[in-house]
This record gives C-alpha cells, sequence and structure tokens, in this order.
C-alpha cells in the first residue's frame, strides 16, 4: 500500500498551456524526496491544450494528478475540488502562473514540522516580467491577505474547517481575503518564511492586451463588492480601496488625467524600451486602478441585492461547507 504524501500542492488553471510545462517542470524538481508531496491540477474548463499536456505529464510522473471540469466554474470552485482530493496533510497553494526554486516546498514543510501547533505559512511573492529567475531577489508584492494563494500552506483540516473558498467569488480577485478572514477567526497562527519565494510571471499589457488587462480590473471590482457585502465597514473599504483617499490617489499619478487607457499602453512600450521598469509598473498600474475604482463606483450604485439577503446566502454557503454540503450557487 502506498503512503500518501505529507503535502498537496493545488494549482487552479485555465488556458495556461503556454506556461505550464515550466510551472510543472519545477514542481517535479524540488529537494524534496518524491514520495513527499503531489501536485494536483485543477483544469477549470479550458479550451486550449491544458488537458493533454498535465495528462501527459501526469502518465509520466505519479505525483501529478490532473482534474477537470468540462466547464469553466471558477478559481474558488477549482481549489475546493483540489482540497477535497487532496491526499497530504498541508495544501500548499500556488497559481499556474507562478515559478519557485528546488527549495520552495522544503520550506514549507519545515515551518509545518517545526511548529507545535496548526499554522499558516506564508512566502514573498515577487513579480517577474518573464520566465527568467533572477539571481537577485527584487522587490516583492505586499499583499493585504491574511492568505495569498499565489504562496500559502496550511493544514488541509484548517480549510474544511473554515468552510472552504467561497464559490460566489466565480470572476477574479478576493477570494483569497475572505477566507483569510475566517481562518484568522480560527485563531490560526501565521508565519513569514522570507525563503519561500515565488515568482509571479507578469508581463507588462501591451496594446493587444491592454484590453484584457482592463476586463481583469472590472471583474475585481465586482467581487469587490461581493466582498464588502460579506464584511462591511471601513476595513474592507480600505482593503478593496473604496475611499476617496485612494480615488486622489491613482487621479495623481495619472497626472490628472494625462495617463489614460488610449495612450498609456505606447507610453509604458516607451519606458520599458529605455529600461524605465518602475516607471512603466507605475504608469500601467495608475491607469488600471482608475478604471478599477471606476467601475467599482459604478457596480456599487447599480447593486440591487440587499446586504442581509446576501449575508443570509454566506452563512448557508459557509454551514454547507463545513456540513460537507454541496454549496448553492451564487447568481449575483
Amino acid at each position: 500500500m502506498v503512503s500518501a504524501p505529507t503535502l498537496s500542492v493545488i494549482i487552479p488553471t485555465y488556458n495556461r498551456a503556454e506556461l505550464l510545462p515550466r510551472v510543472l517542470e519545477n514542481l517535479v524538481r524540488q529537494d524534496l524526496p518524491p514520495e513527499l508531496y503531489e501536485v494536483l491540477v485543477v483544469d477549470d474548463g479550458s479550451t486550449d491544450e491544458t488537458p493533454s499536456l498535465v495528462g501527459a505529464r501526469a502518465a509520466v510522473d505519479g505525483r501529478i494528478r490532473l482534474l477537470r471540469w468540462p466547464e469553466n466554474r471558477g478559481r474558488s470552485a477549482a481549489r475546493n475540488e483540489g482540497v477535497r482530493q487532496a491526499r497530504g496533510e498541508i495544501v500548499v497553494f500556488i497559481d499556474s502562473d507562478v515559478l519557485v526554486r528546488p527549495d520552495f516546498l522544503a520550506h514549507h514543510m519545515d515551518v509545518h514540522r517545526r511548529a507545535s501547533r496548526a499554522v499558516l505559512c506564508r512566502g514573498p511573492v515577487v513579480a517577474i516580467p518573464d520566465i527568467r529567475l533572477p539571481e537577485r531577489l527584487p522587490a516583492t508584492r505586499l499583499s493585504p491577505s491574511y492568505l495569498d494563494t499565489a504562496n500559502a500552506s496550511l493544514p488541509r483540516s484548517e480549510l474544511l474547517g473554515a468552510g472552504l473558498f467561497d464559490e460566489g467569488f466565480r470572476a477574479y480577485g478576493w477570494e483569497d481575503i475572505d477566507l483569510g478572514f475566517r481562518l484568522q477567526r480560527r485563531g490560526l497562527r501565521r508565519v513569514f518564511r522570507p525563503e519561500a519565494v515565488a515568482f509571479h510571471v507578469q508581463p507588462a499589457p501591451s496594446l493587444e492586451t491592454f484590453g484584457q488587462a482592463l476586463t481583469k480590473e472590472e471583474e475585481r471590482a465586482r467581487t469587490a463588492i461581493y466582498l464588502y457585502r460579506k464584511y462591511p465597514g471601513w476595513r474592507t473599504r480600505v482593503l478593496i480601496q473604496y475611499t476617496a483617499l485612494h480615488r486622489i490617489i491613482y487621479f495623481l499619478l495619472a497626472g490628472g488625467g494625462l495617463l489614460n487607457q488610449r495612450n498609456v499602453p505606447s507610453i509604458a512600450a516607451r519606458l520599458r524600451h529605455l529600461g524605465l521598469g518602475t516607471l512603466e509598473y507605475v504608469a500601467m498600474r495608475s491607469v488600471l486602478n482608475r478604471h478599477y475604482l471606476e467601475t467599482l463606483r459604478r457596480e456599487w450604485r447599480r447593486d440591487p441585492k440587499p446586504r442581509e439577503e446576501l449575508h443570509r446566502v454566506t452563512l448557508h454557503r459557509e454551514r454547507a461547507h463545513q456540513n460537507g454540503e454541496a454549496p448553492a450557487r451564487h447568481r449575483g
């Protein structure tokens, strides 16, 4: 009888066939003995070569498992399926555009082995423009989330006890913050391991991809409203940047409107050509964040769902998770 692994790495993915081979290659080259971990790739209805690619890898490497759905259900549902199917005591979350070094899983495992009780382990997330890993560690992304699913590990039992991810977060954004709130309420201590670095591949938006980046910000705004309806108050407003201060900051960063959706892709390209990567990032983010805030204000005024009704639905979903029932599909 084959013993269960200690770690289960869960990767939700959707149409990432171009990058996923490198992600899996880095994971199968970890310093840990192969029997100590498994990699679960949850294909969330991809229409590219993702299923055949992962299936071929799984056929030659028993550590890799492919879970596939015929339709897209969202990252929360995909991660939940991975947690349910995981055989390891500890679940490690990364995304399908995250690359790791050979010592990544060893650092996560060491944190849990040293802990006297259950903990949540977090590591740095570093944004890189392509798949080349830097020799020196550049500036890391500071996430306001207690749980950042680009780089985190915790006991599977804690995830089940907290009710898993809320599948009402179907579009991009905020589902890890929501689950992080619930894990905090359970008293789960967080440990930061600076050596467990995750590299998030984030190419700067181009003229061809800028529209996709704007769409992503629109999705983030809509799920921000869902988060606020669950946790109304100033803390959530600051997290989702729904304050006058944030509007002023991004208005100023955009030069009072001089930087806008029409000209920022070409300006960012010139800055990149001149080697001014930081300025390129600031210019692009200022315009994208302004678009996010504009969408947030518009959707906020349009959202008719009463807070009490959504809170009731949310409580029902979390109780269903805890009781092992299938959660009702949110239709907001």
